[in-house]
């Protein structure tokens, strides 16, 4: 009877309904009586089905939701401008530089970034000194200039334009990009330097490119780091491998292996680095022992210093050097043989997608020293 009556009170039986269980007719029938199996199924039908209605529609409201919340993001994500990062600054910096909107002012104090952006036709409000060994359109000199060194910055300067963006190297971050940030000012971080590699200047500038360029502009970029590519492996095809080593700094005080800038460049050609044998595994540029360079004493010797303009005034101070130590540089069969290769420093550090036309003249100049046809 109890459990007739909570039903009846829960309002799934009506009132004649409930008194019914109760009559003489429903003992005799024994239709409504304590305990009927038939009755509790019909109840407990009822509930379970009114519970999966509610069910079924918390979930369609809850998917709805969710579903109104993902168009609200994808709209958000719409809107912002994203500046991707190469893979190998991912860890540092983050998959992304996210912006509100697409940046108009924009203060450019790299020129591996510089050159990017004058490829995608925008224009910087102030930029870093354009480098000389770089081609760029006459308006590009013509340019606001912010004094940039490798350890300083005007940054007064730029924080009183109010730009939308600064790009700047990685390096710099450390003393100004705090700086920046109280400013308000957003900072995309590009890769500087001498240890920088081939493949890493080739990742930043098409990444550069997804985010400030054309579909065109970005199948450009690409064909012709192909192209310079395709031309190094017909190089090397060409002519039997040689021994060599880097010399940076006049006179010498570094050598470089395989992983910097000009020895990645030179891992493209047929030359084998001897100092990724005497070096760690992890090295980029190192002291150089000269006594060492003696044992080893490669076939070709590269000559290059940040402080020498040209392959000319490089090879002369390295004049003054070989009659300073005459034993050490006469025993080396590069220096006998004429075999060392003088370039100016425009392969001492990274400038950006200039490194194809550095590589194109390179091979230029290899092919004319060794009569490669």
């Amino acid at each position: 009877m109890m459990l007739h009556q909570q039903y009846a009170s829960m309002g799934f039986l009506s009132k004649p309904l409930a008194l019914a269980a109760n009559s003489n007719e429903s003992r005799k029938t024994g239709y409504f009586h304590r305990g009927d199996r038939p009755f509790e199924t019909l109840m407990i039908a009822a509930l379970t089905g009114c519970s999966q209605t509610q069910t079924v529609e918390q979930t369609s409201a809850q998917t709805t939701e969710v579903q109104q919340t993902e168009e609200t993001l994808q709209e958000k994500e719409a809107q912002t401008f994203s500046i991707g990062y190469p893979s190998y600054l991912q860890e540092s910096q983050g998959e992304a530089l996210v912006l509100e909107e697409k940046p108009e002012d924009i203060v450019v104090l790299s020129n591996s970034a510089l050159q990017i952006l004058v490829a995608c036709g925008i224009e910087p409000v102030a930029v870093t000194s354009p480098h000389v060994q770089i081609d760029y359109p006459d308006w590009v000199r013509e340019l606001p200039v912010i004094s940039t060194g490798m350890s300083d910055l005007d940054s007064e300067s730029v924080i009183s334009m109010q730009p939308d963006l600064v790009i700047m190297g990685v390096h710099l971050k450390e003393d100004y990009g705090q700086q920046f940030q109280d400013a308000g000012i957003p900072v995309y971080y590009t890769s500087e330097g001498p240890s920088i590699t081939y493949q890493e200047v080739k990742e930043e500038a098409i990444t550069l490119t997804e985010s400030f360029g054309t579909k065109e502009q970005l199948e450009k970029m690409k064909s012709d780091f192909a192209e310079v590519e395709q031309r190094a492996a017909d190089f090397r095809e060409k002519w039997d491998s040689k021994q060599m080593m880097i010399l940076f700094g006049a006179p010498p005080s570094y050598q470089q292996t395989s992983k910097g800038y000009l020895g990645s460049i030179l891992a493209m050609l047929p030359f084998e680095n001897m100092a990724d044998q005497v070096l760690s595994e992890d090295s980029r540029t190192a002291p150089l022992d000269l006594e060492s360079l003696l044992e080893v004493n490669p076939e070709i010797l590269f000559a290059i210093s940040p402080t020498a303009q040209s392959a000319e005034d490089l090879q002369a101070v390295y004049a003054e050097e070989f009659e300073k130590n005459p034993k050490i540089w006469s025993g080396l069969q590069a220096v006998k043989n004429d075999q060392v290769i003088w370039l100016s420093n425009e392969y001492v550090t990274s400038k950006g997608v200039h490194i194809i036309q550095s590589i194109h003249s390179l091979i230029d100049m290899l092919e004319e020293k060794f009569a490669v046809n």
